[in-house]
């Protein structure tokens, strides 16, 4: 089963991620996880992050400037690793 093939280095949760990714086919996989994302490249799966959601949210109109911002720095308020550079480079061209 290609769950427990991944789950040995990946979490139980990216490694399902990763399982029903590759079987349903699907045009995206959301992980942020770095080993994960390597993983799931290496699968040829279209891997993107909660970044890049944000952003793809704010250029649908979904979301606007100031939502966007509260939304970076709330993720970095309850842990997620980001950098400034990072947040700098997503706001980059708003």
């Amino acid at each position: 089963m290609l769950v427990n093939a991944l789950v040995d280095p990946l979490v139980m949760g990216e490694a399902e991620t990763i399982t029903l990714a590759s079987e349903e086919r699907a045009d995206y996989t959301v992980i942020d996880d770095k080993l994960a994302r390597r993983r799931a490249k290496s699968m040829k799966l279209n891997v993107i992050g909660t970044l890049k959601i944000l952003r793809l949210m704010y250029d649908a109109k979904f979301i606007d400037k100031h939502g966007l911002i509260n939304a970076l720095e709330k993720l970095k308020d309850t842990g997620f690793r980001i950098s400034k550079d990072i947040i700098n480079r997503v706001l980059r061209g708003l």
